[in-house]
């Protein structure tokens, strides 16, 4: 499988806008910080002079006056991820995005049409580089986490043969591990395991004494390089989740706790929902679909969750116990926009942290743009002023 890397995505959208930013010290604003302004994340050239993420703003610009601080801008961010899923979909069906720039694919089964896994990855980081101009480097392996590690070499197309993947991982940090929570990695560190090799010899029971029994062998097979993870397909685009709920027993559609399950969906994620479908599935198999009209999706979370369990038993008629229930929500602001949208449209991006913030404060009531609003009252003026004009 092919591990695609593209480093620091977020400053190469600034650099792609602005050419003068490139070169530069850059660093994006915390949006949850506007009181005293805070360092969200920086560029290497900034780590480079020494600054990291968190640190106060003023403070940052007196020790590095040429640093250039841009406002962050999340839903051109997960657009540009969004593109990244449906260019690697013309190369392979199978695949998962990970993190911002990250994405693991599958070449396997695409040796006729592109050829060796070795020439599939050069074409396809040379197609991207043609038309996007993103810089980008991948890792080629059997393994998932020796893919990634090998991504992170930074040597455009990096191979790890088949039977290398243990002695390539042995060296690596395991503060490089792909999703390593800090508890886990501290308690390592406190017993002096740092490197892969440290791990790699560890029998599974000694292993279980440290972390968790179902994390255990999953993370041994990381460290060992014998991941083989079945990648699902790249259909699903970012900026929304799909969350199936299989219920074991099945239930009667009054027993489905559906508004409690919805609202922790809603409530988990701050953004605005932008669309929401519910689908569910009786124990004969019959599906049913249910969409949210766009008045619903105005509502606050704890409202919009009755609405979806209102929806539910309003659906589910049949009185045949329900066998799995899917939520799927496209997040952000308005309709869905191209990775390089006009420039006046730039504002709108900055308002999301904004009303994330007002919907965690006041859960109670709807948080709606201003544009809403603005085509409510002209609305109403409209309808007033006809009504004058009837009644002259």
């Amino acid at each position: 499988m092919l591990a695609m890397w593209v480093p620091e995505l977020p400053f190469q959208l600034a650099c792609a806008r602005d050419a003068g930013l490139r070169d530069r010290p850059l660093a994006f604003l915390n949006p949850e910080s506007p009181r005293s302004p805070v360092l969200w994340f920086t560029n290497r050239r900034a780590k480079a002079e020494g600054l990291a993420p968190g640190e106060p703003l003023d403070l940052a610009l007196r020790r590095l006056p040429q640093l250039r601080v841009l406002d962050p801008q999340p839903q051109t961010w997960w657009e540009a991820q969004a593109f990244l899923g449906d260019f690697l979909q013309h190369w392979t069906p199978q695949g998962l995005l990970g993190r911002m720039g990250e994405a693991l694919v599958e070449l396997d089964g695409t040796r006729r049409l592109f050829g060796p896994p070795q020439d599939a990855a050069a074409r396809l980081r040379r197609e991207l580089d043609a038309r996007t101009g993103w810089q980008s480097h991948g890792g080629l392996s059997l393994s998932a986490t020796a893919a990634q590690l090998a991504a992170r070499l930074e040597h455009c197309i990096e191979l790890v043969d088949e039977g290398r993947e243990a002695s390539f991982l042995g060296p690596q940090p395991l503060a490089r591990l792909p999703d390593l929570a800090p508890r886990i990695r501290s308690r390592f560190h406190r017993l002096g395991l740092r490197m892969f090799c440290d791990l790699q010899p560890m029998p599974l029971p000694l292993l279980c004494a440290l972390v968790s029994e179902r994390q255990a062998p999953g993370l041994l097979a990381q460290v060992r390089g014998e991941d083989r993870p079945r990648l699902p397909l790249l259909t699903e685009p970012p900026g929304s989740t799909r969350t199936p709920w299989r219920l074991d027993p099945p239930r009667l559609p009054e027993e489905v706790a559906l508004a409690s399950w919805s609202l922790h969906r809603l409530w988990s994620d701050a953004r605005s929902p932008r669309k929401l479908a519910l689908r569910w599935w009786d124990v004969d198999g019959e599906p049913h679909h249910w969409k949210a009209e766009p008045e619903h999706l105005l509502q606050p979370p704890l409202e919009l969750a009755r609405t979806v369990e209102l929806a539910f038993r309003q659906g589910a008629t049949r009185r045949l116990l329900v066998r799995q229930v899917e939520l799927r929500i496209h997040w952000g602001l308005g309709r869905a926009r191209a990775l390089f949208q006009d420039s006046r449209s730039q504002k709108v991006e900055s308002l999301e942290p904004a009303l994330a913030r007002l919907r965690k404060r006041y859960p109670g009531h709807p948080v709606r743009a201003g544009w809403d609003l603005a085509a409510e009252n002209l609305d109403r003026d409209e309808h007033l002023e006809d009504i004058y004009a009837k009644s002259s």
